[in-house]
């Protein structure tokens, strides 16, 4: 099983994504591809191939609790690995960064001494909300492009995606769980079905 931990996100994040999608998927068409807002979570630790000796391992350590709920919002966005030749469109956090980066270093060493593979990469806590390809031309000689630029321009639309993006107000919400789940690879994109799930304890919402 490939798995991975991550944080769920409720329901009023997933209908703002879905309103980023229906404004932005007919203008940019196959160049993006989208989170399904069911789908939508903010990964902790990817674990890759995943056995159920470690689904019960990992819930021995994580089922008396890791950490205290504390509170989350998105804010503003950006691009992996850089604007240049944007691969992702993520959300940042505005609160909660600090509090995401200390729960997602305890998780990396629990896995460890379980016998998962370290990061190498520094942890930067985000929320994806697509994938992106660079800008081609299509059957019709069109690249993708923005509705509000000419036919006739080259330029890439990521920029007014991003403005529409930073323009979003996310709520505030509570972090209270995590969860682990499974990653099922399907020609519609990834499913993910929940082997687990770990209450952080309550009362300290710093």
């Amino acid at each position: 099983m490939r798995c991975f931990i991550g944080l769920p996100l409720p329901g009023d994040y997933q209908r703002l994504l879905a309103g980023v999608i229906t404004e932005w998927k007919p203008v940019l068409g196959a160049c993006a591809s989208w989170t399904k807002p069911e789908n939508w979570h903010l990964t902790l630790k990817f674990l890759g191939e995943t056995d159920q000796g470690h689904v019960a391992r990992l819930s021995e350590f994580f089922g008396g609790g890791t950490g205290e709920a504390f509170v989350l919002q998105g804010r503003g966005g950006g691009f992996f690995p850089d604007p240049r030749k944007p691969r992702v469109l993520w959300v940042g956090l505005g609160k909660g960064a600090n509090r995401t980066r200390r729960l997602a270093a305890r998780i990396e060493e629990v896995c460890v001494e379980l016998g998962f593979a370290r990061e190498e990469r520094l942890f930067r806590p985000h929320l994806t909300i697509a994938r992106l390809k660079q800008p081609r031309k299509d059957h019709r000689g069109e690249a993708c492009r923005s509705s509000r630029e000419s036919r006739q321009s080259s330029a890439s639309p990521w920029g007014e995606v991003l403005r529409f993006v930073e323009t979003i107000s996310w709520p505030e919400i509570t972090v209270d769980r995590m969860v682990l789940w499974e990653s099922r690879l399907s020609a519609e994109g990834p499913n993910y079905r929940p082997l687990a799930e770990w209450r952080l304890a309550t009362g300290a919402f710093g």
